[in-house]
């Protein structure tokens, strides 16, 4: 089920900030959830499977943008995965931002 929020300020918008340790290969199996995890699907922009992360959901919602830093300590890299569908434990995220990538365009499907 894919969600849009027309009204959706920073003030409510929820964001997972996640860091390159915790990025797993799709091809791998995720570890065994709790009612409050899923697996969150970041699609890629570059060739090669997508990874996933373990999400966390607040008060039943999975997050609504997923961030992952990364790079350099004094001006690090960013790439922003937004939700695009929530499947219960398996939630899927679009990549709509990467700073690094200036040879891939992201496109909005």
């Amino acid at each position: 089920m894919s969600r849009t929020y027309p009204h959706m300020t920073e003030e409510t918008l929820l964001l997972g900030n996640i860091s390159t340790d915790q990025l797993t290969q799709q091809h791998i199996t995720p570890p065994a959830l709790t009612d409050a995890e899923y697996v969150a699907t970041l699609s890629t922009t570059s060739p090669g499977a997508p990874s996933y992360v373990i999400g966390q959901r607040v008060s039943g919602k999975p997050y609504d943008q997923i961030i992952l830093s990364y790079g350099p300590t004094q001006k690090p890299w960013q790439r922003v995965w937004r939700l695009s569908a929530d499947r219960g434990a398996h939630v899927d995220y679009q990549i709509v931002h990467d700073t690094s990538s200036t040879g891939f365009a992201s496109v909005e499907r």
